[in-house]
C-alpha cells in the first residue's frame, strides 16, 4: 500500500505517532525505540506496513529495514498479531530479539507486554525455523553466527558503497562466500550477496 511516509510529527502519544503530509494526517503505530527517537515539529520518514482488515486499517511505521523486516516476521508467527508484534520491538531492539531467539532466551522475550512464556517459546521455535528456512533472513536482520568477513574484503566494501547497512553488507557477504567460496571472483560474490539481500526483502513482504 504504502512504501514509506514522510512528513512532520504534529503529535506523539503511547505506541503511535500523527504524521502531517502535506496537510494530510497520518496516525501512524511505531514501537517506543520509534517514538523516542521522534521530535514533534520535525520532519521523519516512516518505512510502513499497512494492516487491512474488514473493520480496520492500519499503518505501522519504522524507522529502518530491519525493524519492519523484523516486525512483518513476528507476524508470520501463530498467534502473533500487530499489538503483540508491535510490543516485542517496544520491549527490544531487533538485536536483542535475534539474540534472544539464538540464545533461547524466554525470560527476555516474555519482557513484551502480552507474552507469557509459552508464547515466547512458541516464538523463539518458529523464528528459529524460518531462519533456517531462509538462510538470509540473517543477512537482512544481522544474526550473531553469521559469520565474520575479514578486514579490507573487496565484496563488503562493495555492499557499503551500494548503500547496504554494515550488518547488511557484513553478513550478506559472508554468506556469498558460503555458497560459493572464497576463490569465487569479487563480481560473482557481490552478485549472490545482493540477491540474498533481495530473498530477505521478498521474503518479509
Amino acid at each position: 500500500m504504502f512504501a514509506f511516509l514522510r512528513g512532520l510529527v504534529a503529535s506523539k502519544s503511547v505506541n503511535r505517532v500523527a504524521l502531517d503530509v502535506n496537510g494530510v494526517g497520518f496516525e501512524v503505530f511505531v514501537p517506543d525505540s520509534v517514538q523516542n527517537r521522534m521530535s514533534i515539529g520535525e520532519e521523519a520518514t516512516l518505512l510502513t506496513y499497512c494492516h487491512i482488515r474488514e473493520d480496520s486499517f492500519q499503518i505501522f511505521g519504522f524507522l529502518s529495514e530491519k525493524e519492519r523486516s523484523m516486525f512483518t516476521t513476528c507476524l508470520g508467527i501463530t498467534g502473533i498479531g500487530p499489538k503483540v508484534a508491535l510490543g516485542l520491538l517496544s520491549a527490544l531492539s531487533v538485536e536483542a530479539l535475534v539474540r534472544a531467539v539464538h540464545e533461547q532466551d524466554i525470560a527476555a522475550v516474555s519482557r513484551a507486554p502480552g507474552v507469557g512464556k509459552r508464547l515466547a517459546g512458541r516464538i523463539i521455535l518458529e523464528m528459529k525455523t524460518k531462519m533456517g528456512e531462509v538462510p538470509e533472513l540473517g543477512a537482512l536482520l544481522g544474526a550473531p553466527d553469521a559469520g565474520a568477513v575479514p578486514e579490507g574484503d573487496d565484496v563488503y566494501e562493495a555492499l557499503i558503497s551500494l548503500g547496504c547497512t554494515v550488518a547488511e553488507a557484513k553478513n550478506a557477504a559472508a554468506h556469498a562466500r558460503k555458497e560459493l567460496g572464497d576463490a569465487a571472483p569479487d563480481a560473482e560474490l557481490v552478485r549472490v550477496a545482493l540477491r540474498s539481500l533481495a530473498k530477505v526483502s521478498h521474503a518479509q513482504r
